[in-house]
This record gives structure tokens, C-alpha cells and sequence, in this order.
């Protein structure tokens, strides 16, 4: 049932309001959506002892319902979204609605958007409010909403929780140096990477300091780049002390590179012709390119022609030629819309291992997943079938059904009977 007036008049403005109203609208939709599904996958605290193949888990604050560990697994599928981001989704909402009662009521009747009422949740949970809590705040910022802008009202909820919660500010605070992290990822490009880091303040202001030196130092040695460019270089040298220190000196030295190893996975007649490569850590790279990525550096290529065709064995034991072949053909987790890496993941038998029976141990009864998949399909609440290496269908407790492969996931909801049926004789047996 609607609860938005929907309106509509044929000019660019109009049509552009009209668009902006049906996206609150499907937003209202989705978080009752959202909260419906909660409410049938909550169980109480006397419900956790009776089941013995799904856990019951508070995903929320404290306050919040428990509900079913497999939930966001469903509402991943649906949404093509990681099961990750569906289970903070979930408990977004849980916590919006059980602990943020006023605020949940402006999101149902489309007067503040989801996202923006989630940071408020999410403060809320990050600084381990009780649930009573959370309703003193959530009582205090409701008049406000709609006549502050939003970054102004979260300044005004932190500083609700620094009145009612000091202890819980000074907690946080120490929560956060023990969550100190350093992570690299590929950007768009493959020639170019992203780092995040949080480090002790301290630290990264010295940190700031020795790159502008190094920085500095290039630039003095006739490096023309920016100063963010040369800053960006300086952070890598670091990656090579004796450089950086050489370079502090007022000297440049590249005689100390340090090495790493790459997985290049090459399609048929790349080596002998064009095409496009991809690198497990950066991405698609252009022939043209590798020259220019690898030519210069001491790095130990790994070439990929093919995977997945590796002998059986009878072992439960995986043999790393065979689990080596699984994560270069699988590369990510193979649940769908994972984006999560399979060398990082644990191999599962697609049907699973009995004593005794031979050959089960071979690439196309494996696939990587990640523990929770892995308890959702032992618990056969999600079940899945592998009809040719590297191909797998997977079937949802409410009935939906997707196929993965490792060029992505297509979501069989609207195929029909036949279309399914065609499609799984084509996988099992695929055309010469």
C-alpha cells in the first residue's frame, strides 16, 4: 500500500520529482519488506534450544530481535548484493525499528531516507547504547528532524551520546586503536592500487611527515610529478627501506626492490597474439601492459592457460594441485553475487564426502565458500548442485533458485520450467 502521494506532470522537473517519489516509495517498501522477513525469522531466547540446524543470532543492539543465522543469505540472493552487506542491512533495520522507534515511524511514511536514518542507528550501536538509551536519543532528535540539515543532526546525536554515555565514548575509543587495520586493494586501473589504513594518531602524523621529506627529495633529484603524485610514490619506496633512507639522504638508490608473486590467468593464443590477461590482485591487464607492470620489477609470474580438469583422488584431504586448480577456476566464493576471493576461502565438497566411496575429491565436487554458506548447505537449508566443473545452482529456503559460474550469477526467478530444464542439459552435457 502506498503511503507516499505519487504525482506526475510530463515536464523534465515533473518528471524528475515523480521519479524521486517512487524511490522513496520502493524505499518504504523494501525496509517493510525488510523488517517482515526479520519478523519471521525471530525467534525467542526459549526457540534457540530447540533448533538444531539454524542458529539463532542478535544481529542488531541490544533490544533487538534475534533472528535466523541463514536470513541474510536470502535476502543477498535477491538483492545481488554479499551476504556481508545483507547482514549489516539487516541489522540496520532491526536496530532502526526496535531501538529507534520514532525515526523508524519518519522512514515508513518516506520523510527521511534509509541511509541517513541507518547513521544514526549505527552511531547508536557503535557506542553500545541499551536499548533505553537509544530511545532518550531518538526521542531527543525527533523533533529536529526535517528543520536540520543531517550533518548538523549528527553532530547533535554524539553529542546526546557524550552526555548519556561518556563511559561508552571512552570505551569506543579504545576499541578503535585495537581495530587498527592496513589494507590494499586494486582501483579501476590495474597499474595503480588503493590503501586504507587506521593507525595510532601519532603514527600517522609522523607517516605524514616522512612522505612530504621524500616527496621533497624527488623533487630535488628532478622528479616533475605533483606533489600528491610524488607523495603516492614516496609511500611505495617505503615499501623498500633502504631506498627511502637513501633518499633521505639526498642520494636515490633502486637497487633495493623487494619481490612478490603474481597469478596471471591467460586465455588461449594471448602468449602468441592479443588479448586481455587477468591478474588475481589487479584486475584485466592488456598485453600491452604487462611489459610495463612486469618488465621492470622483480616479480614471479604465475601464467593460468586452464583450470579445473584435475584427476580425482579418494582422500577427503583436498591436494593442493587440485585445490590450486579450484581457486584459479572458481576465483571468487561460488554462492551467488559473492565477490569474495576464493584463495581465501576453504574448499567444500558440493555433494558431500561419504567414506569409502571413490573419486570423490575432484574439482567438479568442489567449490570455495565461506563458513556460513558452508553451515547454511550442511544444515540443507540452501542446497546446492554442481552439474559441471565450475558451474553451480543453488536453491534458497523460499524457493528461488540462481546459477553461478565464474563469469557471474544469473537469478532464475522468472525462467520457466522449461528454460530451467534446458539450460541444466546444456551445463551437464555442453555442446562439442
Amino acid at each position: 500500500m502506498n503511503v507516499l502521494p505519487i504525482e506526475f506532470t510530463g515536464d523534465a522537473v515533473g518528471r524528475l520529482r515523480h521519479s524521486a517519489q517512487l524511490r522513496r516509495q520502493a524505499d518504504v517498501d523494501e525496509m517493510q519488506a525488510l523488517a517482515d522477513l526479520a519478523a519471521e525469522h525471530s525467534w525467542s531466547t526459549e526457540d534457540e534450544f530447540d533448533v538444531t540446524r539454524e542458529r539463532a543470532v542478535r544481529l542488531g543492539a541490544d533490544g533487538s530481535p534475534q533472528v535466523g543465522e541463514f536470513l541474510p543469505l536470502e535476502v543477498a540472493a535477491v538483492k545481488g548484493i554479499s551476504v556481508t552487506a545483507a547482514t549489516w542491512l539487516v541489522r540496520d533495520v532491526v536496530n532502526l525499528q526496535s531501538r529507534h522507534p520514532l525515526l523508524w515511524g519518519c522512514v515508513s511514511r518516506g520523510e527521511v531516507q534509509p541511509y541517513q536514518a541507518f547513521q544514526v542507528a549505527q552511531l547508536a550501536a557503535k557506542y553500545e547504547l541499551t536499548q533505553s538509551q537509544a530511545h532518550e536519543v531518538d526521542a531527543a532528535l525527533a523533533p529536529k528532524l526535517g528543520t536540520l540539515g543531517w550533518a548538523r543532526l549528527m553532530r547533535l546525536a554524539r553529542g546526546m551520546i557524550a552526555l548519556i554515555a561518556a563511559d561508552a565514548m571512552t570505551a569506543a575509543a579504545d576499541r578503535a586503536r585495537e581495530a587498527r587495520f592496513c589494507r590494499i586493494a586494486p582501483a579501476d586501473e590495474p597499474v595503480v592500487s588503493e590503501l586504507w589504513a587506521r593507525l595510532d594518531t601519532a603514527d600517522a602524523q609522523q607517516l605524514d611527515a616522512t612522505l612530504s621529506a621524500i616527496a621533497k627529495a624527488l623533487a630535488g633529484l628532478g622528479d616533475t610529478d605533483s606533489l600528491d603524485v610524488r607523495r603516492a610514490k614516496a609511500l611505495g619506496i617505503l615499501a623498500t627501506p633502504q631506498r627511502a633512507t637513501a633518499l633521505l639522504g639526498g642520494s636515490d638508490d633502486d637497487r633495493y626492490l623487494p619481490r612478490t608473486r603474481v597469478f596471471l590467468h591467460l586465455p588461449h593464443g594471448m602468449l602468441t597474439g592479443s588479448g586481455v590477461a587477468r591478474c588475481e590482485t589487479m584486475g584485466p591487464i592488456v598485453k600491452a601492459r604487462l611489459t610495463e607492470l612486469f618488465g621492470t620489477h622483480r616479480i614471479t609470474v604465475t601464467p593460468v592457460v586452464h583450470a579445473g580438469s584435475e584427476a580425482a583422488v579418494d582422500s577427503y584431504e583436498i591436494p593442493d594441485r587440485i585445490a590450486e586448480s579450484v581457486r584459479l577456476r572458481d576465483i571468487c566464493e561460488v554462492f551467488p553475487y559473492s565477490s569474495r576471493a576464493a584463495r581465501r576461502l576453504d574448499q567444500d565438497h558440493t555433494i558431500p564426502y561419504v567414506e569409502g566411496v571413490a573419486q570423490q575429491t575432484r574439482p567438479d565436487n568442489l567449490g570455495p565458500l565461506t563458513r556460513r554458506v558452508h553451515r547454511a548447505k550442511t544444515a540443507r537449508r540452501w542446497q546446492v548442485s554442481q552439474p559441471a566443473s565450475g558451474v553451480f545452482w543453488w536453491h534458497s529456503p523460499r524457493g528461488q533458485c540462481y546459477r553461478v559460474t565464474p563469469q557471474g550469477t544469473t537469478d532464475l526467478h522468472d525462467w520457466s520450467t522449461a528454460e530451467r530444464g534446458v539450460r541444466w542439459r546444456l551445463d551437464e552435457s555442453p555442446p562439442t
